[in-house]
């Protein structure tokens, strides 16, 4: 199973000592499943086979998120009985931020590229050998090139 969807968790979420890690992850796949219709119905046989737990697990974790007030859950009836038809898991108001900020992020307006005046610096090129200056200073001001490295071995070659 992979997910095609990414989560937020809220700082105040994330370091509420209260709740469990997995409590916490729940939370914020909550989150992300709300974003469309603005409440979640996925069910805890979802939630339980994506965590690989129990759904005696998850409805803890639910009941906690809902004790501590960053859920409410809504339950929707069948028809003049009390058989539960779906179960709506409502995100805190505080957090309901967060929704907007999960919007899809190739519609955002976005500044490309790089601000300001930058020259090309690529050092893999650079030969620091081939930046010495062969000119000296002569008498008068002059500058003349100095002998070649290889016109003096040509040079000692030919004495011998």
């Amino acid at each position: 199973m992979t997910a095609t969807y990414y989560t937020i968790l809220p700082a105040e979420v994330r370091l509420d000592k209260r709740l469990l890690p997995f409590e916490r992850i729940l939370f914020s796949d909550i989150l992300s499943l709300a974003n469309k219709k603005g409440y979640c119905f996925a069910t805890n046989a979802y939630f339980a086979k994506t965590y690989g737990v129990s759904t005696v697990s998850i409805s803890t974790w639910i009941s906690s998120l809902v004790k501590y007030g960053y859920l409410r859950r809504v339950y929707d009836y069948k028809d003049n009985t009390k058989m539960i038809e779906r179960r709506k898991l409502y995100i805190k108001p505080d957090f309901m931020a967060y929704k907007t900020s999960l919007s899809d992020p190739h519609q955002a307006d976005f500044k490309q590229g790089i601000q300001g005046d930058f020259k090309d610096n690529n050092i893999n090129i650079n030969n620091i050998k081939d930046n010495t200056d062969y000119t000296r200073k002569i008498d008068g001001g002059k500058s003349y090139r100095g002998p070649r490295v290889s016109d003096q071995l040509q040079a000692m070659l030919d004495k011998i």
